[in-house]
């Protein structure tokens, strides 16, 4: 993994990955995940069909991300346990498409729980019932009606009985953590402030000021309960969006992260796979995961600002996306202090410490082997930058590696290029 410096905020990077993020754009950050609409009225998959379902789970396979594998808890091969205690009812209503031009016009949808099991994991159906009985459905994310109600059974509701089953089924447990969003709609910065119905009358899920992309209290109630009773913790984040993962560095029983942004109808057959080691993760990370996202400086111009003096240009109430509605803006003031440019820029300064601030970073994934790579000269010809760079599998696994190349321009190209934007 290349150093801070390496990746210094000044540089323009350019990873050449096969990333799900990228190549289903960024409006597939999630939506309700069982929305269920009519792909075809034909009752057999054409063969259109079953390539472009093969072509899925590749895509999906190539862009998941293995964040963190301590003690090389996965694979969990063939050889070892396959069963797995899992938990969240993000494991059967898992996020698969986004909102609007995001969504997952689906014929059906692989949830985690069946992308296990079809890579031949053993699940304990006695938690899959309990999380179904609790809420059966998912609350609607879409674009134009938003209940953003995280279904989490609290913490008490597990019984005894319940984690003692668990606990006899395997040592080890997954927690499903999922999150919805999409095109039209912006994700909450104070969730006390939309639609949302509490877990618990004890406690606020959301308590004021806290955001859409950090654990919720049921959820963080719900973790440390797991921690407290298995030693191999794998987490897996099924979500577009980067979360606030800092809480993996807090428990020592959690091994393993995952990054599966909605993958499509098919695509958790390839978490399946990817645990079983059917298949090595190449992905890498196209965004910069920190422990406080309030404390980026973008957190801050986030929202519809609306103009106070444009009411002779409210759009007509027929229109059926943005009626009645006054024009609003945003004000970018960051510049390209965005991401890892403005990360690892504030740590080379002195403002943050990298470490404590920074979960993963920009580029970042694992793999089940390991790479060496050795970049040769740099070779300028016509105005026209090249290099090779050689990769060698120094493992005993097969897989994929990412070359990336990060390039830091003069000063003074900067200059012209920030007069520009």
């Amino acid at each position: 993994m290349l150093s801070k410096y390496q990746r210094g905020l000044l540089k323009i990077g350019m990873s050449l990955t096969l990333s799900l993020s990228l190549l289903l754009g960024s409006a597939v950050t999630g939506m309700d995940a069982f929305t269920v609409k009519a792909a075809t009225d034909k009752k057999e998959e054409s063969e259109r069909e079953k390539r472009n379902a093969q072509l899925s789970r590749k895509a999906a396979t190539q862009g998941m991300v293995l964040l963190e594998n301590k003690d090389n808890v996965l694979p969990i091969s063939a050889s070892t346990d396959k069963n797995i205690a899992l938990f969240g009812p993000g494991a059967e209503r898992p996020i698969k498409g986004g909102t609007g031009s995001g969504d997952v016009n689906q014929r059906y949808v692989i949830s985690v729980t069946k992308g296990l099991e079809n890579a031949g994991f053993a699940l304990n159906n006695t938690l899959s019932d309990f999380y179904i009985e609790y809420r059966s459905d998912r609350p609607s994310v879409e674009m134009f009606e938003q209940d953003w109600t995280l279904p989490e059974p609290p913490a008490e509701n597990y019984s005894e009985e319940l984690l003692e089953e668990a606990k006899e089924f395997s040592d080890t447990a997954m927690i499903v953590f999922s999150r919805s969003g999409g095109e039209h709609i912006d994700l909450p910065q104070d969730v006390s402030q939309v639609s949302y119905t509490n877990n618990s009358d004890a406690y606020e899920d959301f308590p004021q000021g806290a955001h859409w992309l950090e654990l919720s209290q049921t959820e963080r109630n719900m973790l440390e309960m797991v921690c407290e009773n298995f030693d191999n913790v794998i987490i897996v984040s099924n979500s577009a969006n980067a979360m606030e993962l800092g809480f993996v560095n807090e428990y020592e029983q959690i091994k393993s992260v995952l990054w599966c942004p909605s993958p499509g109808q098919n695509g958790f057959n390839s978490l399946g796979r990817i645990l079983a080691g059917d298949v090595n993760p190449s992905g890498k990370t196209t965004d910069t995961f920190v422990t406080d996202l309030t404390a980026a400086p973008t957190f801050r111009n986030f929202g519809n600002f609306t103009y106070e003096n444009m009411d002779e240009f409210t759009i007509d109430e027929s229109d059926p996306f943005v009626g009645g509605t006054v024009p609003h803006f945003v004000n970018y003031v960051e510049g390209i202090y965005v991401g890892y440019r403005f990360y690892e820029t504030a740590s080379e300064e002195g403002l943050i410490d990298y470490e404590d601030t920074v979960v993963y970073p920009f580029g970042h994934g694992l793999s089940y082997t390991t790479f060496e790579q050795e970049m040769g000269d740099i070779i300028e010809a016509d105005g026209v930058l090249s290099v090779d760079v050689t990769i060698t599998n120094i493992g005993n696994v097969a897989g994929k590696e990412v070359a990336e190349l990060y390039y830091n321009p003069p000063l003074i190209q900067m200059v012209v290029l920030k007069n520009h934007l």
